[in-house]
């Protein structure tokens, strides 16, 4: 499986998909409990325990979970999954990886149009699942000269 192209490198004037990444409603909670105790860095080091795993048309890339993620894609029809991989000691990484890849992962078939960006919205849900969304289509964001 090949490494796919994403938003470790300039957008601008790229044809793709972008996956903006959402918290659900308990993280949300979670986090505003952590700011009120002034724990903010606790809530960083649980989010960096995770990653993003997105897969298009078969080509699988990982990384860091939250933020937005860019996968440069010629227009047309791909196939989109994605879910999350958590970190720790093995034993435990491959009990909870393989128990929860397929209840906290979804999937789409997005079409991407010539001179635009797809953007798709993936969002866990509390306990098991999430949703991956269509939310907008864009234009290209081209240099300027």
């Amino acid at each position: 499986m090949r490494k796919i192209n994403t938003g470790s490198v300039s957008t601008e004037g790229k044809t793709g998909i972008e996956i903006q990444v959402c918290l659900s409603p308990g993280q949300r909670t979670v986090g505003k409990v952590l700011s009120a105790l002034h724990l903010e860095k606790l809530g960083e080091w649980v989010g960096n325990t995770a990653t993003a795993v997105i897969t298009v048309d078969g080509d699988e890339i990982e990384e860091p979970l939250y933020g937005a993620h860019f996968i440069d894609v010629t227009p047309g029809k791909h196939d989109v999954k994605m879910h999350i991989k958590s970190r720790g000691p093995t034993g435990i990484q491959k009990a909870l990886y393989s128990a929860t890849a397929d209840a906290r992962g979804t999937e789409m078939h997005v079409v991407v149009n010539p001179g635009k960006v797809t953007v798709l919205r993936y969002t866990p849900k509390d306990g098991a699942g999430a949703t991956l969304e269509f939310v907008d289509e864009r234009d290209l964001v081209m240099k300027s000269t």
